[in-house]
């Protein structure tokens, strides 16, 4: 892993950490909301964030089966199309 990635990585799990921090105290997470809204482009980049974070933490979700041999036909079907639908948006 190179140096920025790793630095990259690091960053990232502070924030959410961070996140997790004010989320979990509801007043301190509506103090800092209230803060964050009087700076409209501020709060607007931070939005674009978060939307940004969860886009890419949801391509990343691995798909979890127990026993594909219980799905119908068409449902195996479906699967096998989201997994090459994830795969096409993975490969640069």
């Amino acid at each position: 892993m190179t140096a920025k990635r790793l630095a990259r990585q690091l960053v990232k799990t502070i924030a959410l950490r961070g996140v997790a921090f004010v989320v979990a105290r509801p007043r301190l997470d509506e103090f800092l909301r209230r803060q964050l809204y009087r700076f409209p482009g501020l709060a607007g980049r931070a939005r674009a964030a978060v939307a940004r974070s969860r886009r890419a933490d949801w391509q990343t979700l691995p798909v979890l089966l127990a026993d594909e041999a219980e799905l119908s036909e068409s449902a195996r079907q479906v699967l096998q199309d989201l997994r090459r639908a994830l795969e096409r948006t993975r490969t640069p």
